[in-house]
């Protein structure tokens, strides 16, 4: 079959779309499906190399034109296709497709709206409450041409039982909702030395790290993560690694010497800063299923995670690792100090993580998603 893949983002760009699509297109390609897929970015030499054509569209053009842009090469490729795989801002677009595709899957991983609506600075309530309030009229506007959107879907793949409970929510039949839950490929970096680790990335031989990976973001909590350091001893030190805007507020909030911003990192590095950490801190406002969760748990390293969203469906409070209530940094520091200062536990909890990630298992994933895509409609 022919897939074509519409999509806001893509690798090597940071997040959990990007990634996923980065290892399962070769995967559908190797089931014997053609693919080709449409982006916003600038283009790379590397894409030449991929085995199917890749699009992407300058984001250094006005908004209009880059939409445009977008539009035309969707619809050239949609023409062809035999499904059309959207995700991301491209959900928002489909209207524009002009003759309608023979089938649609949409991937949701969060509510667009209230995202929306939080970065903007229209709502400050959490994506639960979101769903029930009464909104202003260009939020009302807003919400509803997406929800729209969204409900022209013939089927819709989400990663946690939790987003499906929001999707129906929105007045999407069950029937049309897929669970499939995210998932990582198996890494073997459980089984290296955390000290050679750390000597490798240049981080210090000695005290005790915490290592956060996300978007700079306020829904992603990162700023949570830094007040906590104020309730822990001074040899714990947190490392950031990612970017976003919010990145120069966060390092001006940071105290001295104890927050190592890093950057943007490949996947491998990141899975490396994961496996130096004596604990990884998940402190968002909300979760569809965190990847890096996932790939915390899958190099064996210690997690405290926000107990929102998807989070409590990767972590058995306890057992896999600790959950703590989302923007409360001394619940929070309170979780890491437990770990910190038990060791059989964190030996134990690093162990079930580890097994717990093999629940997640990336073959099931394709498998489930392949299998969606073509028999959808």
């Amino acid at each position: 079959m022919r897939f074509a893949i519409l999509t806001g983002s893509f690798y090597p760009e940071p997040g959990g779309l990007s990634t996923f699509l980065h290892y399962f297109l070769p995967e559908a390609q190797a089931a014997g499906h053609d693919v080709a897929l449409v982006t916003f970015g600038e283009p790379l030499p590397e894409d030449a190399a991929r085995g199917y054509p890749v699009t992407r569209i300058s984001r250094s053009a006005g908004f209009l034109r880059r939409i445009v842009r977008y539009v035309r090469s969707a619809r050239r490729i949609a023409r062809r296709a035999d499904t059309v795989f959207v995700m991301g801002f491209a959900v928002l677009l489909i209207p524009l497709l002009g003759r309608t595709p023979r089938r649609i899957v949409m991937k949701i991983v969060g509510d667009w709206s209230w995202e929306m609506a939080r970065r903007r600075g229209l709502t400050t309530l959490g994506q639960v409450e979101f769903q029930t309030a009464r909104h202003a009229l260009p939020l009302r506007i807003l919400r509803a041409y997406y929800l729209w959107c969204v409900r022209r879907a013939d089927r819709i793949i989400t990663p946690s039982q939790h987003l499906a409970r929001v999707i129906t929510g929105w007045g999407v039949p069950a029937e049309r909702v897929q669970v499939i839950y995210n998932a990582v490929p198996e890494s073997d970096l459980h089984t290296v030395d955390r000290a050679a680790l750390r000597a490798k990335l240049g981080l210090p031989a000695s005290g005790r790290l915490l290592v956060s990976v996300a978007r700079l973001t306020p829904i992603k909590g990162v700023h949570t993560a830094i007040e906590a350091l104020a309730y822990l001893p001074a040899d714990v030190a947190l490392v950031v690694v990612g970017e976003g805007p919010q990145q120069a507020e966060l390092e001006r909030s940071a105290p001295q010497g104890r927050v190592l911003f890093v950057g943007a990192q490949t996947h491998d590095r990141v899975l490396e800063y994961m496996r130096a950490a004596n604990v990884y801190v998940l402190s968002s406002v909300i979760e569809g299923l965190s990847h890096t969760l996932l790939e915390a748990l899958s190099v064996g390293t210690p997690s405290v995670a926000s107990a929102v969203g998807g989070n409590p469906e990767v972590i058995r409070d306890g057992v896999d690792g600790l959950l703590v209530p989302h923007s409360d940094p001394k619940a929070l520091a309170a979780a890491v100090q437990r770990i910190l200062d038990d060791a059989p536990l964190a030996e134990r909890l690093a162990a079930a993580a580890y097994q717990r990630s093999r629940a997640f298992n990336w073959d099931d994933e394709v498998r489930q998603a392949l299998a969606v895509l073509t028999t959808a409609g």
